[in-house]
């Protein structure tokens, strides 16, 4: 199920309000089974909400019409969807240091679009959805997407004729093999975490995962359902500097309790044409972090981020959560405090789904932090990026954000949702060093100082309600102001979106 569907965001409520016990967040796009498994979960629960499901079983009713017969029928069209958007935000590039650097763009009003291309001036977007079942064992998707761009400073994918997604998926009971370009997002956000967001575009992978959580056997059974997903991917040649590098992914989640989820996460940059030359053995053992703070390997083969993440929810307080991930690039146990304070990262919420009524209005609010060197690396110098899209959290490196989502249903008007935020990106340059053997001293530097760059961002979205009318109407605008744009004393401006879409389901 593409990771943009409206659907996530009911079962995230759903399940907010006490209705799925079984659900993993921390990796998404779920497959059309598990959504469906999920919506069937949260209807067969609806009595604990007693006489409030009303919002609730309307969702669902309208979900599983919706999103029943996806990949069931035999035109193999699901979706179609015009999309034209008007940008006054030119983006800009992130400095290169003597730490590394990134060959991607920052510009928070192109973010989180799945690495679809945008222009500063007009895009028109038009992209169909198809996805088909061959018998039990096998199903297909593609979403070819015509892209048309008046302006400049492009951020995203290549525009004309491009695939947004196309994938073959063979399950074998509860066992998921995909091939081809599709989504990944890790992570305990909705917009993704720091490793795999939204804002990343789809990857050409080979993805192997369970597709719905599932218990181990013996004393292993206390951790609860665990899921658990790999992925292997090649980043291509368009801004990298090692062509066909690799991309190696995993997470693994765990259920101890319906409430609680406890997750852990990696991602590895490693090997390519030209990339510094390793054995196979060797790149599996450098996507196994523990083994470099035991052993303090210093091989220098690769670009790599692991973390941790977690969700606690009580559906009883009002819909309450509150989830956390924090993730380290070269963990080094010999400089604790240094590793987690200025290598991390860090993405800290809380929500509440259920404020008057659950879907009515829901709150959120969250912080983002990144660490000196986020993303970027010296000799892997195109960073964790591909076509110039940070694969993780859009703020990019030595970044801190604030945000505050007001959102919910209002009766048969549709969905909206008033997002803000704030966020200081540092103009600063650092190196590092390191006087010791075995990088046993090593330690950060501030080479330049230079004036960090404020941005203060408001967005205004609105959908329609039902997911049955044929054609559907969505419109987004937002304003932006910066300060010292580009690291530039003085150097201010305002930016602006507005966006307006059509989609239509048979």
């Amino acid at each position: 199920m593409p990771i943009d569907e409206a659907v996530y965001r009911d079962i995230d409520r759903l399940a907010a309000a006490g209705l799925i016990d079984t659900i993993i967040t921390g990796t998404r796009p779920y497959s059309q089974r598990e959504v469906r498994r999920l919506l069937a979960e949260a209807r067969r629960n609806l009595d604990r909400l007693g006489a409030r499901n009303g919002w609730a079983s309307r969702i669902i009713d309208a979900d599983q019409r919706a999103y029943g017969a996806w990949g069931g029928g035999t035109t193999g069209f699901d979706a179609a969807s015009l999309e034209l958007t008007q940008l006054s935000s030119p983006a800009r590039g992130i400095p290169t240091d003597a730490d590394g650097s990134i060959d991607a763009s920052i510009d928070p009003l192109a973010a989180n679009r799945g690495g679809r291309p945008l222009a500063n001036g007009t895009t028109v977007d038009l992209e169909t959805l198809h996805s088909l079942s061959l018998g039990r064992y096998v199903a297909l998707q593609a979403s070819p997407r015509v892209t048309g761009l008046h302006g400049d400073n492009v951020v995203g994918s290549r525009p004309g004729l491009d695939l947004q997604l196309a994938n073959g998926v063979v399950e074998l009971g509860n066992a998921r093999i995909e091939v081809g370009r599709d989504y990944a997002t890790f992570g305990q956000a909705p917009t993704g975490g720091l490793l795999l967001s939204t804002n990343a575009p789809p990857l050409d992978m080979i993805r192997l995962s369970n597709d719905r959580p599932a218990a181990l056997p013996s004393f292993l059974r206390y951790l609860g359902p665990l899921k658990g997903e790999l992925v292997v991917a090649d980043l291509g040649t368009s801004h990298q500097v090692f062509a066909h590098s690799k991309l190696v992914g995993w997470h693994v989640s765990a259920l101890p309790s319906p409430r609680f989820e406890l997750g852990a996460e990696l991602i590895d940059e490693v090997g390519g044409s030209g990339a510094p030359p390793a054995s196979f053995g060797e790149k599996a053992v450098d996507a196994f972090p523990l083994i470099d703070v035991i052993r303090h390997r210093n091989t220098l083969i690769s670009n790599k981020l692991f973390g941790v993440d977690a969700r606690w929810r009580v559906p009883s307080a009002a819909g309450f959560e509150s989830y956390i991930e924090g993730a380290v690039d070269d963990f080094d146990a010999r400089r604790f405090a240094s590793s987690l304070l200025q290598d991390g990262g860090y993405i800290a919420g809380i929500s509440f789904s259920c404020i008057v009524e659950c879907g009515r209005f829901g709150a959120r609010a969250e912080y983002h932090q990144t660490g000196i060197r986020y993303y970027t690396h010296d000799q892997f110098s195109s960073g964790v990026e591909e076509n110039g899209v940070i694969l993780g959290d859009p703020l990019g490196p030595r970044g801190l954000g604030s945000y505050v989502t007001l959102d919910g249903y209002f009766g048969d008007v549709g969905y909206w949702a008033v997002n803000g935020a704030y966020e200081v990106r540092s103009g600063n340059l650092y190196g590092v060093v390191s006087p010791n053997p075995n990088d046993a001293s090593f330690h950060f530097v501030q080479l330049e100082h230079h004036p960090g760059e404020h941005r203060a961002r408001a967005t205004l979205t609105w959908e329609p309600w039902s997911r049955s009318r044929i054609v559907t109407l969505g419109i987004s605008a937002a304003v932006e102001r910066v300060m010292n744009f580009a690291f530039v004393q003085g150097r201010d401006r305002i930016n602006a979106l507005g966006q307006v879409r059509f989609e239509y389901r048979p």
